[in-house]
């Protein structure tokens, strides 16, 4: 506007010999530009006339810079607060191990970022609430939420980023947390299904319904449960049985359930509109087929599986093969990612079970990935020995510290409990583990005694 304004009076200067007509016809254009701009003033304040009097810097909206971090299925701060009429610009920053976004519901959003990019969002004029969410698919259904609200009192503080903790307030709160694990929640997962046997045929009953599922300590998020639990209870067989899963839904949406990695009719693989009608609120569906194969497996929803499985519609299982290894004993670790954090058996730290074991012992660890990310499981100080993958053993077994497993992928590793001691044990994608508040997440521990 300011530029406008003085081109309109400068060139009477530049043209000084011009005749009284061109004079008149500045004088008009310098009239027009403060027309011009009275009008975009009014405008921007959302109609109506300003005061007499009153100066454009006391009438324009103050503007407001503010700074989000996106982590992986998660937007710091989710709650935001301005003044009525600050014009704000979101300064955003991709922390996590994943591309993300960051939009205003129905409006603009920023380039797809990936981890360690940067971008600005230009909100506008906010005199209302804002939503602002991760358009990528499934990420705002997974967590990635925000609002950025109005407030007659917020000022500077209210409006500023998250608070960046002091090395003594870290140093404190990492502390705090080793000393609650293993904390005690409510609710367990994993637990052995045991079956009903009619006719020679192991029928095993499964509810799924809505939840409040404690993850940590306090830290209560809205589930999805097979029969009341998460991780769903496991399912055991041999190869041979007869099996029938009767599948209840008292969910307030449809569903379905898939065995993932079992070999099964195609009448009975579990995916609505392919193989079978949906299983809608209240109905029953019962899956009936020989298991034909052995290993560790899966099954899950197949139905807005983005959510629902995330949520907690997933569970072990397990086929025991002919040639099964000698070990002490077995533990399930089941990962997850989505609306309840990243999850081990379906609690984060400091809420998840230690695995524990005599000092000589093997033991079997069963990974699963529910989630909707590859987690690389890291155990500190002792090998693990990979050999076995998606139920299948692989021809040459081999030794890492660090075992990748993708989403949908089971990997089955033998660990020696060779030295004595705490010994880590997390996801090394350091988003999913650890944050300058301490460990979190996918983060346990082996205890070799």
């Amino acid at each position: 506007m300011a530029d406008s304004s003085s081109g309109a009076h400068d060139s009477p200067t530049r043209e000084s010999g011009m005749s009284a007509m061109a004079g008149v016809i500045g004088a008009i254009l310098a009239v027009t530009a403060v027309l011009i701009a009275t009008a975009a003033l009014v405008s921007s304040k959302g109609g109506g006339t300003a005061d007499e009097g009153s100066k454009p810097a006391a009438v324009a909206a103050s503007a407001k810079t503010l700074e989000v971090e996106l982590g992986d299925l998660f937007i710091r701060p989710d709650s935001l607060s301005v003044a009525p009429g600050t014009d704000v610009t979101i300064s955003v920053t991709n922390h996590g191990g994943i591309p993300h976004d960051l939009s205003v519901k129905g409006g603009p959003k920023t380039p797809t970022l990936n981890p360690g990019e940067h971008a600005n969002l230009k909100v506008g004029v906010v005199n209302g609430r804002v939503d602002l969410l991760c358009s990528i698919p499934g990420h705002a259904e997974a967590g990635m939420k925000a609002a950025l609200a109005v407030s007659p009192t917020a000022g500077p503080a209210a409006a500023s980023s998250t608070h960046k903790m002091t090395a003594e307030e870290m140093d404190k709160s990492y502390m705090d947390g080793v000393k609650a694990f293993p904390a005690k929640t409510k609710g367990q997962g994993n637990v052995d299904l045991q079956p009903k046997i009619e006719n020679g045929v192991k029928v095993y009953d499964i509810t799924a319904a809505n939840i409040d599922w404690e993850v940590a300590p306090g830290d209560i998020r809205k589930g999805m449960a097979y029969n009341g639990m998460i991780p769903g209870p496991v399912i055991r067989a041999n190869v041979g049985d007869k099996v029938k899963i009767v599948l209840h839904n008292k969910l307030d949406e449809s569903t379905a359930m898939h065995f993932h990695g079992l070999v099964v009719p195609n009448s009975q693989d579990g995916v609505p509109g392919v193989t079978q009608p949906l299983v809608k609120p209240g109905e029953t569906f019962t899956y009936e087929f020989t298991v034909k194969n052995s290993g560790s497996h899966m099954y899950h929803s197949h139905m807005n599986g983005a959510l629902q499985i995330p949520s907690g519609l997933l569970g072990a299982f397990i086929v025991a093969g002919a040639d099964e290894p000698k070990v002490a004993r077995e533990e399930l670790m089941i990962l997850n990612d989505g609306p309840l954090g990243y999850t081990i058996n379906g609690k984060g730290f400091p809420a998840t079970a230690p695995i524990v074991a005599k000092q000589g012992e093997r033991i079997r660890v069963r990974y699963m990935n529910e989630g909707l990310q590859i987690h690389p499981m890291h155990l500190h100080g002792i090998v693990q020995t990979v050999f076995a993958k998606d139920g299948y053993p692989i021809p040459q077994p081999y030794k890492a510290d660090t075992v990748l497993v993708a989403p949908g992928e089971r990997v089955d590793v033998l660990i020696e409990a060779t030295d004595l001691g705490l010994w880590a044990f997390h996801c090394h994608i350091l988003t999913h583990a650890e944050s300058e508040a301490g460990m979190f997440g996918m983060v346990t521990v082996m205890i070799v005694q």
